[in-house]
C-alpha cells in the first residue's frame, strides 16, 4: 500500500513536471498559430493599400474610381484652408516657399510672420510645381506694394503676390426668349458624332458649381471637387449647382438620345467638376488666385487631359506657372479669350487654346451667341460669350481624344486651330473636319 502510494506520488510529480516543461516550450508556437486555428487574423497582417494624399486632402486615385482605404489620419498633413470667397486682395498676400522640407514649414511661416508683421491665414501645398503656399493677412492700412518689395528680397520666400480676382466670361441677355440657334450644327458636331461622341474622355471644368442632378448631366458627372468652400472633401451630387458652371458643362457634354433637353458637343464624355468660382446674387461668377491655383494643381496631379477655363482676368504669376506646368505635362488647356481688345488671362498664356467669336484673333473661332444649354433646377437657358466658345472647343477636343487616344496635345491643338470652315465669310471650327484630319478618315462633312 505504502509502495503503491509512493509510486503514484512519483508518477504525479513527473506528470506535473512534464506538463510544465511542455507548457514553457510550446507556448510561443501556440500563440503564433492560435489566430489561424481559431479563424482570427494574426498580427502579421498584409499591408492595406492606401491612396496617396493630394494637395487638397483628396487622393490620387483616378477621378471617378473608388479610392483605396485611406492612410491613417496621423500621416495626412493637416493644412489650413479657408473659403476662397473670404479672401480680399486688399488684406491678403499669396506667398510660395519651396516644398523640399515639409517639416520646417511651421518655422518658415512663423519667421515670415515675425519679420513682416503678418498673420498666417491659410496654407496648402501645390505638389504639381513643388511649392507650398501661404496666405498672409496684413494690416488694413498696410502699404502692400512696399511690403511685397521687402518680401521679394527675403531668401526664404520664393514668390509673393496679391490675390487676383477673376470673372466668368459671359454676356447675359435681358431677353428671356431668344430665337433658337443651333451651335452644334454650326460647328458640324452632329456629323462628327458618326466617328466619335467623346466616350472615355473626361473634361475638367474649372468654373462655378455644376447641378449634378440635372437630367441632362447626372450621368455625365464623373466626380465633383470644391476648391471654394474651404474644405478638402469630394462634394456629393446635390442641387447646389450654379448657373455658369452648369451651362458650360451642358455645352460640353449634355446627354444625348435620352428623349429630353439638349445634346452636348461630346455627349458621351465625362465631366469633372473643379469648382473654383462662386456665384451669389449677382449674375456673374467670381474666382481668385487661391481657388484657381488649387483647382489647377488637382487637374495636373490627376492628369485631366482637357481643362476648360471659361473665365478671365488679370495676369497672375502663380497661375501662369501652373498653366505652363499643365501644358508641359501634356494636358490641353482651353480658355475663354474675352470680349475686349486684349486677350484675357489665362487665354493669353502661350500654349493655351484661346477660344472666342469669329474675328477675335488669335482665338479658335466658335459660336459665342444664342447657345442653348443646361441651367440649375432641371431648366435650360441661352448663354453667350467666349465662355461658351471655350466650352464648344473643349467638347471637340474630347471627340478627338476619344477617337484617337494617343494623339499628343500639340497635334491636338494644331488640328483644332486649322480645322475651320467658312460661314458667310467668317471661319468657324468644324468638328467633322477635325476628326477627318485626326483619323485620316474619308467621309463627307458637307452639311
Amino acid at each position: 500500500m505504502t509502495l503503491g502510494r509512493t509510486r503514484a506520488g512519483l508518477l504525479l510529480v513527473l506528470m506535473l513536471a512534464c506538463s510544465l516543461v511542455l507548457s514553457c516550450l510550446g507556448q510561443p508556437a501556440l500563440a503564433q498559430s492560435s489566430g489561424q486555428s481559431s479563424g482570427q487574423t494574426s498580427e502579421a497582417r498584409p499591408a492595406v493599400p492606401t491612396a496617396k494624399p493630394l494637395a487638397d486632402g483628396t487622393s490620387d486615385t483616378a477621378p471617378g474610381r473608388t479610392a483605396a482605404a485611406p492612410a491613417p489620419a496621423a500621416s495626412v498633413p493637416q493644412f489650413r484652408l479657408v473659403p476662397a470667397d473670404t479672401l480680399s486682395p486688399n488684406v491678403h498676400l499669396l506667398l510660395t516657399v519651396p516644398l523640399a522640407d515639409p517639416a520646417s514649414l511651421p518655422q518658415v511661416a512663423a519667421g515670415i510672420e515675425s519679420r513682416f508683421g503678418v498673420t498666417l491665414a491659410a496654407e496648402w501645398p501645390l505638389q504639381s510645381i513643388s511649392v507650398h503656399c501661404f496666405i498672409m493677412s496684413v494690416a488694413a492700412n498696410a502699404d502692400l506694394d512696399g511690403l511685397i518689395a521687402r518680401m521679394q528680397a527675403d531668401p526664404a520666400i520664393r514668390t509673393v503676390q496679391k490675390i487676383q480676382t477673376y470673372n466668368v466670361l459671359e454676356h447675359s441677355y435681358s431677353d428671356p426668349l431668344l430665337p433658337a440657334q443651333s451651335a452644334l450644327s454650326r460647328i458640324n458636331a452632329l456629323r462628327a458624332h458618326a466617328l466619335s461622341k467623346g466616350r472615355g474622355v473626361s473634361v475638367g471644368v474649372v468654373d462655378s458649381g455644376i447641378d449634378a442632378t440635372h437630367p441632362d448631366l447626372k450621368d455625365r458627372i464623373v466626380s465633383q471637387h470644391d476648391f471654394v468652400a474651404g474644405n478638402t472633401g469630394v462634394i456629393e451630387k446635390s442641387e447646389s449647382g450654379e448657373a455658369h458652371g452648369t451651362a458650360i458643362a451642358g455645352i460640353i457634354a449634355a446627354d444625348a438620345d435620352n428623349a429630353l433637353g439638349i445634346v452636348g458637343v461630346a455627349p458621351e464624355a465625362g465631366i469633372i467638376e473643379l469648382r473654383a468660382c462662386w456665384q451669389g446674387s449677382a449674375a456673374t461668377g467670381q474666382c481668385n488666385s487661391f481657388s484657381l491655383a488649387r483647382a489647377l494643381n488637382f487637374a495636373i496631379i490627376n492628369k485631366i487631359k482637357v481643362i476648360n477655363m471659361s473665365l478671365g482676368g488679370p495676369f497672375d504669376a502663380l497661375l501662369e506657372e501652373l498653366v505652363r506646368a499643365a501644358i508641359s505635362h501634356g494636358l490641353l488647356v482651353v480658355a475663354a479669350r474675352g470680349e475686349g481688345t486684349d486677350v484675357a488671362f489665362p487665354a493669353s498664356v502661350p500654349g493655351v487654346l484661346s477660344a472666342g467669336a469669329s474675328g477675335h484673333e488669335p482665338a479658335i473661332p466658335a459660336p459665342a451667341v444664342d447657345i442653348l444649354s443646361t441651367a440649375p433646377g432641371n431648366a435650360f437657358r441661352y448663354v453667350a460669350g467666349s465662355s461658351a466658345s471655350a466650352a464648344l472647343v473643349s467638347g471637340v477636343a474630347a471627340l478627338l481624344l476619344s477617337a484617337r487616344p494617343s494623339i499628343s496635345s500639340t497635334d491636338l491643338a494644331t488640328i483644332l486651330r486649322t480645322s475651320l470652315t467658312d460661314h458667310d465669310g467668317s471661319p468657324l471650327l468644324d468638328a467633322c473636319k477635325a476628326l477627318q484630319t485626326a483619323l485620316s478618315e474619308e467621309m463627307s462633312c458637307t452639311q
